[in-house]
């Protein structure tokens, strides 16, 4: 496992990848990963306009690799730099105690997005797993958070049992991998790339070098 001083900020010119429609920047983070949190609040806090941004999930121990062991060295001194990395933003939070897999959870989001409510249901499952410290990835509790995202909890349920979704996530890790993607968090604009965690101004740094307008404002928070 990298940690963060081993995380360069690697800039990779247009004509590796290919165009993600409308949106101007895509975002390839896990919900278990708490660098792919910080800098999910990061975009909140310098106003990134989210309709100009591709959520790509890409899980940090996809199934059938064991979960993460909270234990683990490595592990521990990643979460140390990401709360510094936090820190220096005005920013902070409780480790959670466990780190399941998170297919079902992406699996959750993917339905969401295709009733439209993908940031909505995005934004309560990250904050299930690192200020609540919930099991995401235990149906049931998935399927609360659906039911008050305005998702019918039924057909939520039926969505998640029957695993509609669980391929389609594994492609798209495929696919970061092929691009040369091995591990989140990591922003991918038109013109570059930005690897593994950063601290707001680094954000910034990037966002304006890749043409997306940001806030100026230092004083401005991220949403919850």
């Amino acid at each position: 496992m990298q940690t963060v001083s081993q995380y360069p900020k690697i800039f990779r010119p247009k004509d590796d990848f290919s165009t993600v429609g409308k949106e101007k920047l895509t975002f390839y983070f896990d919900y278990v990963d708490p660098g792919s949190y910080l800098l999910d609040r990061l975009l909140d806090k310098v106003s990134v306009d989210r309709d100009h941004l591709a959520l790509h999930p890409l899980e940090v121990c996809p199934p059938p690799k064991p979960p993460i062991d909270p234990t683990n060295p490595e592990w521990i001194s990643y979460n140390t730099n990401i709360h510094q990395l936090a820190r220096e933003s005005g920013l902070d939070w409780h480790l959670p105690t466990s780190y399941p897999w998170t297919r079902k959870a992406h699996e959750l989001s993917l339905h969401a997005r295709d009733k439209g409510l993908e940031e909505f249901v995005h934004k309560e499952i990250f904050k299930a797993h690192f200020q609540q410290h919930l099991d995401i990835g235990r149906i049931d509790v998935l399927v609360s958070i659906a039911s008050k995202s305005g998702l019918d909890p039924s057909e939520t349920k039926a969505t998640l049992d029957v695993d509609k979704y669980s391929k389609k996530i594994h492609l798209l890790g495929l696919e970061a991998i092929h691009k040369g993607f091995k591990r989140a968090p990591l922003l991918w604009a038109e013109a570059n790339s930005l690897e593994g965690p950063a601290n707001i101004c680094e954000l910034r740094k990037f966002l304006k070098s890749s043409g997306i307008d940001v806030s100026n404002d230092p004083t401005s928070h991220p949403k919850s």
